[in-house]
């Protein structure tokens, strides 16, 4: 079966690593709209990495 899900899975994974390591090592705080569009990246990552699972999860 070729599925795309795992491929899913390794883009949202590696975007939402990627935006936690961005966040946790800034120097300094960002402004308010580069903060929540950030947070609002990591949200939606995160959203498509649990999706993706549990669709990958229920093609089995």
């Amino acid at each position: 079966m070729n599925s795309k899900w795992p491929k899913l899975m390794l883009m949202s994974g590696a975007t939402s690593a990627w935006l936690i390591y961005d966040m946790t090592t800034a120097t300094e705080a960002p402004r308010q709209a580069v903060a929540v569009l950030q947070y609002g990246l990591l949200a939606c990552a995160l959203f498509g990495l649990v999706g993706s699972l549990l669709m990958f999860a229920s093609q089995k």
